[in-house]
């Protein structure tokens, strides 16, 4: 792509190769493929893709703003309109709209207060998850990055431990959605793979356990080759 570039009259400096890796993404003309070394690869999209029988349907305009909403919420709540507003960079008056077909609809319902909502299927504490339940989030996860307010997830005092600044956001710990502690990786200089978690405050036994369970399962993901695959935690250790 920097060749087609250079050769179209334009130097493949600063960041015009990403804008057109982005503009070719957007527009389905490529998409990833298989790594080359540490690099990311690239392959045209209907080289890499199956092809369609037939065109998927085209959307209304805003059929389509309902149909993002309705995702979003499922990957993102309990939240409220303005979130999705945010998340998505749509107008407030537009996600408003969205939030009022869905409750016309009866898709979503209330969550606690101040205005949030979760999908219906969704509204009642899925079985099988314990109160308590510890999870290690990557840096840059969805839970932190999807919402207008950040203190769902992370107390106040302790938000520039996550968000220090450069447009960071630091791997966290969380029980029960609620940031707890960040988390890193040794250096590698020390031991390769090795998970430090540094606690917000003191933390309960079974959150400790908890968490150091979680730990090791990402050491051990970093540790082993990934190609066998045997490092990969499993889904009850995620």
């Amino acid at each position: 792509m920097g060749g087609a570039t250079r050769r179209g009259g334009h130097p493949p400096t600063g960041q015009a190769p990403f804008h057109l890796i982005r503009h070719a993404a957007l527009s389905g003309i490529i998409c990833h493929g298989p790594r080359r070394g540490s690099d990311a690869g690239f392959a045209l999209l209907d080289d890499w893709l199956p092809r369609r029988e037939t065109q998927p349907p085209r959307w209304e305009a805003e059929d389509a703003v309902v149909e993002l909403a309705r995702r979003y919420l499922h990957g993102h709540a309990p939240a409220e309109a303005a979130d999705f507003a945010v998340w998505s960079g749509l107008p407030l008056t537009t996600a408003r709209q969205a939030w009022r077909t869905l409750v016309a609809g009866g898709e979503i319902a209330p969550y606690g207060a101040h205005g949030l909502t979760v999908p219906v299927d969704s509204a009642t504490t899925p079985q099988g998850v314990d109160a308590g339940d510890v999870r290690l989030l990557p840096a840059y996860d969805g839970c932190l990055v999807g919402c207008r307010s950040r203190a769902q997830a992370v107390p106040d005092a302790f938000e520039r431990q996550v968000w220090p600044g450069g447009g960071q956001i630091r791997p966290t710990v969380a029980v029960d959605g609620l940031t707890v502690a960040t988390w890193s990786r040794g250096r590698r200089e020390t031991v390769r793979g090795s998970v430090r978690i540094e606690p917000f405050g003191s933390l309960s036994a079974r959150v400790e356990e908890g968490a150091a369970r979680k730990a090791a399962a990402v050491a051990r993901f970093f540790t082993l080759p990934s190609e066998s695959g045997e490092g990969r935690p499993r889904e009850d250790e995620r």
